[in-house]
């Protein structure tokens, strides 16, 4: 995507670089893109910003991942160039976007934020293979003993937990999010309640043997 935006976004985005696998510029970028493409309908005012945002919003994984989302605003409120680049109403908003942003404790309120925090529900993901192998290469580093099945069914069983209707990841904003979270995360979902690891291993077929 071309950049959006005449700001210098650079050492942000490096910092994905040394993130997990599951939080890498893969992630950003496609939160960035759903952002945009959200933004283009409902904030059309506002897409430099949605964009921006996107590419922020997990910065403060450099500190730690609790409390990520406040670590990040943090970051954000002692950078001059963004405060001195930023009117001081979209600086405000862009960092409430970010401390608003994560499912499990985000309260966004503002436009940018809905958008960002429903961008980001999945981790941008656009398909069901993008949405496991997502989940996949965090168990890798999380739970480094279990087996590639085993891996493969926590990697479902989180998605069932985080994403099944209810739960805290479907706490959507726009029908686009609440359609594509119903394209992705549902044949998952179904397929761990089976326990199909035929059809899990189709979707992550590029990671394991």
């Amino acid at each position: 995507m071309k950049s959006i935006t005449n700001l210098d976004l650079s050492k942000y985005e490096k910092m994905y670089d040394n993130f997990d696998g599951g939080h890498d510029r893969k992630h950003f970028i496609s939160v960035r893109k759903l952002a945009v493409s959200l933004a283009k309908k409902y904030a059309p005012d506002k897409i430099e910003l949605a964009y921006i945002a996107a590419t922020l919003h997990d910065i403060g994984l450099s500190v730690s991942r609790k409390n990520h989302e406040l670590n990040g605003e943090k970051l954000i409120k002692k950078d001059k160039y963004l405060k001195t680049n930023l009117s001081k109403d979209d600086f405000k908003e862009l960092c409430h976007a970010i401390r608003q942003h994560r499912a499990s404790t985000g309260n966004p309120k503002t436009i940018v934020a809905k958008i960002v925090s429903d961008s980001d529900r999945n981790g941008g993901s656009n398909s069901s293979p993008q949405a496991l192998i997502r989940s996949y290469n965090y168990g890798l580093k999380e739970f480094p003993g279990l087996s590639q099945d085993e891996q493969l069914l926590e990697s479902a069983k989180h998605q069932m937990e985080k994403f099944s209707k209810g739960s805290y990841g479907r706490r959507t904003y726009f029908p686009e999010t609440e359609e594509r979270l119903d394209r992705i995360c549902d044949p998952i979902i179904s397929a761990y309640k089976k326990q199909d690891l035929k059809y899990l291993r189709s979707l992550v077929k590029s990671l394991v043997k």
